[in-house]
């Protein structure tokens, strides 16, 4: 009588620690899958080929307004290399002040359209520590258009780009919709 209830102790034993696995690892499997989806997004080619002659090295100069709300102007290279053949592109830009020659910009960027969300993204990052991730779409008129929102509005992007020429103006948007120039730029490629 002994070992049967020791056999039936041990059973019982093994049973629940069965079940108590099955629901740890059902549980486990639940958050990574949701972790996986939370990560995942797919990207295309198909998008990206319609900027494809945004690839090469381009140099100009432009203005843009600092801190202050002054007007500083600026020379500028930008470099623009089709990555993950050719799903994404990594665009790096440098520009110097013309007064004093100091660096005035200095960012890194990835762009990709997702398909989830139909739209392309743009996730930049600058020499000062902040990180952006912000929407683009192509115009009707072919202009790629960008930007992210802010405290108390919205800073957006137009770029024109032609096979040689590539001109950017930036605007902060306040909430009533009114535009407010930020930056102008006017590039031609080098290389």
């Amino acid at each position: 009588m002994k070992n049967v209830n020791n056999e039936c102790e041990t059973t019982g034993r093994l049973s629940l620690f069965n079940v108590i696995f099955v629901i740890i690892a059902v549980l486990f499997g639940m958050v990574i899958h949701n972790f996986l989806n939370a990560q995942s997004a797919t990207i295309t080619k198909i998008e990206m080929d319609k900027l494809s002659h945004w690839v090469g090295e381009w140099e100009g100069e432009g203005w843009s307004m600092n801190e202050s709300r002054q007007r500083e102007e600026f020379t500028i290279k930008e470099s623009i290399q089709s990555k993950l053949g050719g799903k994404a592109f990594l665009i790096e830009g440098n520009g110097k002040t013309k007064t004093t020659g100091q660096s005035s910009h200095v960012a890194l960027a990835m762009l990709y359209f997702n398909q989830e969300k139909n739209t392309y993204e743009m996730k930049s990052l600058i020499d000062r520590g902040m990180v952006t991730l912000a929407q683009g779409r192509i115009e009707d008129n072919g202009d790629f258009v960008w930007g992210f929102d802010v405290q108390g509005g919205r800073i957006e992007y137009a770029i024109t780009l032609t096979k040689n020429t590539w001109v950017e103006k930036g605007y902060y948007i306040d909430p009533a919709g009114n535009r407010y120039p930020t930056l102008e730029m006017s590039l031609r490629k080098v290389k």
